[in-house]
């Protein structure tokens, strides 16, 4: 069960004494989900811990076994993840799997995300994601939300929006 192979990988990561067994961990959980993936019902289980409880510790675990089972039906949790400001910490994973699942029920929580601002996020990680998750989609919706963030005030957004559109051109 997820929630089993969860704690038992918290655990784990909480006894290791450095990075490098921590990443050996890591390899080690990311190749149990490969040899046994966790079920669709069971991730979106996982997923609805942290939504109602923001400092799950098992969360980034949670992404790691959605990627092991693709599934469209993650795509309603990961928007309300994405739709909250306050679920920062797995925004751009979130992101991510919705850019590979292509699914057009996302467009409105990527758009959104491409409004979020933080003073660490110099580089405006989530909101560019966002636009490359939305090029994915592809849909008229998306392309219209990638045209207008051509005149974003940020460059970097504008910038990769008008990467974004010309890529469509040729």
């Amino acid at each position: 069960m997820l929630s089993d192979t969860i704690e038992k990988y918290l655990k784990l990561f909480k006894e290791a004494s450095n990075g490098e067994e921590s990443l050996r961990i890591l390899k080690e959980m990311n190749k149990e989900f490969e040899a046994l993936p966790p079920s669709i019902s069971e991730v979106i289980q996982e997923f609805k811990k942290y939504v109602s409880n923001p400092d799950y510790p098992g969360a980034s675990f949670v992404m790691s076994a959605a990627w092991s089972n693709l599934s469209k039906d993650y795509t309603p949790i990961l928007c309300q993840i994405l739709n909250n400001e306050s679920h920062y910490g797995l925004h751009e994973r979130a992101i991510e799997i919705l850019e590979v699942l292509r699914d057009e029920r996302a467009v409105p929580a990527l758009s959104k995300a491409l409004t979020y601002r933080w003073s660490y996020d110099i580089w405006f990680i989530v909101p560019r994601k966002s636009l490359f998750a939305l090029a994915e989609i592809g849909t008229p919706e998306a392309i219209m939300i990638i045209t207008e963030a051509t005149q974003s005030s940020e460059e970097l957004i504008r910038d990769d929006a008008t990467m974004i559109l010309e890529s469509f051109d040729n």
